[in-house]
């Protein structure tokens, strides 16, 4: 009798497998990392040429020249262009400069509050991370500062936002868990600074993970210490928040204490929503856990809610989905949205996202559409921040003088 053999569909050894895979993995990310930023280790800063720096900056190009002639301005880089010609590039760093002896950068009003923004949804693949990652970019470019928290133990922002690997180069004790589980004041030694100049992060590996299951267990959260373990983020965020104008979290798509923690810890929501009716269906149940966690919260208002409609095909059946959406939820939908393009993983293949680019792999007619709609989008919402702010100055302001009227 012929011995029975099992066809090689599984693994005797899944744990050995999975390592193995993880060995593989990790060296190829490590592979790709160091060929997109040959000849360095670090992603450099990118930069933008005259036209697009003069326009950043705010003011004529006559005027730009003069600016730079005036003063000695730091991050200005000579490049070699063809025919022996020699360009100037832009860093982020100098267009702020000169935006600064312009007089033309942004700074949030005296009397304002710093937005503390969640990127949620309990869904995942819905363009968290590219919505979280490129607003803390966009809002670095427009001259103001922000701060990323990556909160999904993936580590995907934190990869595309400084070009670290995560659990390769991300020590365990330098995310937001040293800080949760041990002291609010280590969030100081945890801020990562990016290529970006005003846009920093606060990174996330597998000790994300860790986090979010030793923070219900009460006999390791060090709640005697600490106190309540749902304002842990709250209480870190405290103590750096006004450095920055926002703080915008990436939360992972769960329900798990890390999210309460976001929830609790901000003013202000965003959340992605794909125009198909199985993402529509994720939301609604969403909806309901939310409920449920702000009856819980009764003095808790939020500065600032809005639904980004992502990965916009523009199919019919998309739009339809759209109209719909923008029918029921009507002014919390921003009134741009963001398209499905290739070019989100033509730039994440580069270890970055589409503001990262700066000469287009393919159709340059695809890439400006693409970055047109993160454009608006963004744009939008900053925007309506700027707005908020100016709200809050007025209101304190009013407040002040009323004060001293009676007085």
């Amino acid at each position: 009798m012929l011995e029975r053999q099992i066809a090689p569909y599984g693994t005797e050894n899944p744990a050995e497998l999975m390592d193995s895979f993880y060995q593989i993995g990790t060296e190829m990310l490590l592979e790709l990392r160091n060929l997109v930023t040959s000849p360095e280790e670090r992603k450099q800063a990118r930069t933008w040429g005259a036209v697009d720096a003069t326009k950043m900056v705010g003011v004529s190009a006559p005027t730009f020249r003069k600016l730079q002639k005036e003063y000695n301005i730091p991050g200005i880089i000579i490049e070699e262009a063809e025919k022996n010609r020699k360009i100037k590039k832009y860093t982020l760093s100098a267009i702020n400069s000169l935006r600064e002896k312009a007089q033309t950068r942004y700074f949030r009003p005296e009397g304002s509050a710093p937005l503390i923004i969640a990127v949620t949804n309990l869904k995942g693949g819905v363009g968290k991370t590219e919505t979280a990652v490129d607003l803390g970019k966009k809002i670095a470019m427009e001259g103001m500062r922000s701060l990323l928290v990556d909160l999904d133990a993936q580590g995907t922002a934190t990869l595309v936002s400084s070009g670290r690997i995560p659990d390769l180069e991300i020590p365990y004790d330098k995310t937001i868990t040293n800080s949760l589980m041990n002291s609010p004041k280590n969030i100081e030694e945890i801020v990562l600074k990016t290529h970006f100049d005003g846009f920093d992060i606060i990174p996330a590996n597998l000790a994300i993970q860790d986090c979010d299951l030793m923070l219900p267990n009460d006999k390791v959260n060090n709640h005697e210490h600490l106190g309540s373990p749902f304002e842990r983020l709250k209480a870190a965020l405290e103590i750096i928040k006004n450095q920055y104008d926002v703080i915008i979290i990436d939360c992972g798509p769960n329900i798990g204490f890390l999210t309460l923690n976001s929830i609790i810890a901000c003013n202000g929501m965003i959340i992605p929503i794909p125009p198909s009716m199985y993402d529509y269906s994720s939301f609604v149940m969403y909806t309901a856990t939310l409920s449920n966690m702000f009856k819980n919260l009764p003095k808790k208002p939020l500065d600032y809610l809005r639904i980004i409609i992502s990965k916009h095909p523009g199919s019919n059946e998309a739009l339809q989905m759209e109209n719909m959406m923008r029918e029921q939820f009507g002014r919390y939908i921003l009134s741009n949205h963001m398209c499905e393009t290739v070019e989100v993983p033509k730039a994440a293949n580069e270890i970055g996202t589409i503001y990262d680019v700066t000469r287009p792999r393919g159709s340059r007619e695809a890439y400006r559409r693409a970055l047109q709609h993160l454009n608006d989008v963004n744009m939008e919402i900053i925007n309506n921040f700027k707005d908020i702010w100016r709200i809050q100055a007025e209101r304190n302001s009013q407040t002040e003088r009323s004060s001293k009227v009676e007085v």
